[in-house]
């Protein structure tokens, strides 16, 4: 995300930065959040790490997949967009990389459903 956010500010078009219009911004806005969003759950994941109680540790490992927006799907959404923003296609780009990583952690571990299914049984148990 640096990389785009110091690309959207040099970047021109019609004569203005592309970082000035308001459509890039609130979508910027949006990458920040949705990262900060990601972090706060995996933190949370590596808190309960050590939990006595099993239970409380599968739930918040689940739980830092199953929420819209968090670990497994932070930047998923944002591919064709920062390949958009940078003017180039997403295989051009080190972000591509990253994704590909992503996808391959996502399916290694389990994806969402799983974990929301599994997050899902493990509180009803509770």
């Amino acid at each position: 995300m640096p990389r785009t956010l110091e690309y959207i500010k040099t970047r021109k078009q019609f004569g203005v930065a592309i970082g000035k219009f308001q459509v890039l911004q609130h979508r910027m806005v949006d990458c920040f959040t949705n990262a900060q969003e990601a972090r706060s759950m995996a933190l949370m994941a590596a808190l309960k790490v050590d939990d006595a109680d099993a239970t409380v540790r599968r739930k918040a490992a689940s739980g830092a997949k199953v929420p819209d927006r968090q670990v497994g799907q932070v930047l998923r959404p944002e591919r064709g967009a920062d390949a958009w923003r940078h003017g180039a296609s997403p295989t051009k780009l080190a972000v591509s990389h990253y994704f590909k990583r992503l996808t391959m952690i996502d399916l290694m571990f389990g994806n969402q459903q799983h974990h929301l299914t599994r997050y899902a049984n493990l509180s009803m148990a509770a």
